[in-house]
Order: C-alpha cells, then sequence, then structure tokens
C-alpha cells in the first residue's frame, strides 16, 4: 500500500511540473504570422518603431487611384460571392 501511495504522489508530482513547462511551438509563435502580414503591408517600415505625430496632408495619387481600382474591379462584386455553398457531411444527400 504505502508503494501505491507513493506511485500516485509521484505521478501527481509529474502532472503538476507537465502542467508547468513552457509553451509549445505553435504557442512560441503565436501570433508571427499577423506580425509578418503588418510588416509586409506597411510602406515605410521605419514607422512601425517611430510613428509620426503629424497628421498626413498628401499622397500618391496614382497609388490611389491604382488602389481604388482594385477594390472596385476585384474585391466588391458581389456576383462573385452568390453563388450557395454546399457543405456536405457524412457523405449523404442533401
Amino acid at each position: 500500500m504505502n508503494t501505491t501511495m507513493k506511485m500516485i504522489a509521484l505521478g501527481l508530482t509529474a502532472s503538476a511540473l507537465g502542467a508547468c513547462a513552457g509553451p509549445t511551438q505553435t504557442e512560441s509563435n503565436f501570433g508571427e504570422s499577423v506580425r509578418q502580414m503588418i510588416s509586409a503591408q506597411t510602406y515605410d517600415p521605419s514607422t512601425l518603431t517611430a510613428p509620426s505625430a503629424e497628421p498626413v496632408d498628401s499622397t500618391d495619387g496614382q497609388l490611389l487611384e491604382g488602389v481604388l481600382e482594385e477594390y472596385r474591379g476585384a474585391v466588391a462584386s458581389p456576383e462573385s460571392v452568390s453563388n450557395e455553398i454546399v457543405i456536405g457531411l457524412g457523405g449523404g444527400q442533401r
């Protein structure tokens, strides 16, 4: 009986220490894809570490025109998303 109690105590101790383990590889990289995307989409990367307090007075007109054309042409076309979405689960018929 004494050996059984020692084994239970050892198992509980190991479980408690395992719960305090460091982050897994997935947890240590959590949010990295978002940070990478923000970095890739930033026009001037120096503004990420030292942002300016000044308001934006002007911008590149051709750049904004290109952004608007892309938005109007590709992003804002509702007919491309009006198709029915079918999700089949378990191989059954609808």
